[in-house]
């Protein structure tokens, strides 16, 4: 059996669904596994050894219905018997219908069910993001099984030595930024959390980050830190944030990523929604927090924080619980 699954198209949603595959692996062992993916999140599935083929999606194919339909149509050759859809966009199962696949299977939405052959309603309770792409399996799964990022031991050879070239011993990632503004840690929200500290730090981000690394780092004089953002690929980073001793991270998908790499990690989330997208795993912990400020209008109600008056010793007991953990 050949079985298609069409990865959701963010970082920290394709690490979430990797608890899907796991177990859509051990309910079909001798299933050949393919995994669709935009080639931004391809990364995130490298080595895994529930998955058998990778197919890497160029942006220019995935983001028009032109591009759609010749997708869907090179998917025809590698004749599918199953394929799931883990986004819920009608695009997706446009392209698995257009495979050629006799089984199509996802959730009702977008008005794709007729392009579906088995169109799952979506669940009515509040579930986080894992537990729904488990429940695309079988709806009375309960479990709760913790994502897992593979790295070879050639990539953590490499990983060390490039560590060693940036001079920072034993180093603490920072994930500072997102793709959502709203989502940011402030500059001078991180700086009071950091500043006077003897450690080393690295802060990750993208291309687009690459200002925002560099106007971070001028905070401070006497610090060891380093801005690689822009600088190496996703998996490259995958493999440097494995070598950090913890991360701080906004609600962002490396912050997924070091929590599914075991590193210990303190996530803040403000906009997100904790109980659908926090990250999961054993190293984990989340700090809830008001945003937009209200200021003199708040009344920080239930456990939220002001993300402004969170301190230092905060996110020491925080760093000794979670490292603890």
């Amino acid at each position: 059996m050949k079985i298609g699954v069409y990865s959701p198209n963010w970082i920290g949603d394709a690490v979430l669904a990797l608890p899907f595959i796991e177990h859509l692996k051990s309910q079909n062992p001798n299933a050949k596994i393919c995994m669709l993916c935009k080639e931004w999140v391809t990364d995130v599935y490298r080595n895994h050894p529930a998955i058998d083929e990778l197919i890497s999606i160029e942006k220019k194919y995935m983001e028009s219905f032109l591009g759609s339909i010749k997708t869907g149509y090179l998917l025809r050759s590698k004749k599918f018997d199953l394929f799931y859809t883990l986004t819920d966009s009608f695009r997706s199962a446009l392209i698995l219908r257009i495979s050629g696949s006799p089984k199509r299977i996802g959730y009702k939405s977008q008005m794709r069910s007729i392009l579906l052959t088995n169109s799952i309603k979506l669940p009515k309770k509040m579930i986080h993001r894992s537990e729904k792409y488990i429940k695309m399996i079988n709806e009375n799964i309960f479990f709760s099984q913790n994502p897992k990022l593979y790295i070879s031991d050639d990539e953590k050879e490499w990983g060390l030595k490039e560590i060693k070239k940036m001079q920072l011993k034993q180093p603490i990632a920072l994930f500072p930024f997102s793709v959502a503004n709203a989502r940011i840690i402030p500059n001078i929200v991180l700086k009071k959390w950091i500043q006077n500290s003897n450690k080393n730090y690295i802060v990750f981000g993208s291309k687009d980050d690459i200002s925002k690394g560099e106007e971070l780092v001028s905070l401070f004089n006497n610090l060891s830190i380093k801005s690689i953002c822009g600088k190496y690929s996703l998996r490259q980073s995958i493999i440097l944030i494995s070598l950090c001793n913890y991360a701080i991270a906004a609600d962002s998908g490396l912050g997924h990523i070091s929590v599914a790499l075991e590193v210990p990690t303190i996530s803040f989330f403000g906009v997100g929604i904790p109980e659908i997208t926090s990250p999961i795993g054993t190293k984990s912990i989340i700090i809830k927090h008001c945003n937009p400020c209200l200021n003199e209008l708040c009344g920080n109600v239930n456990d939220t924080l002001c993300l402004k008056k969170i301190t230092k010793k905060d996110i020491e007991v925080a760093l000794n619980k979670v490292v603890n953990m």
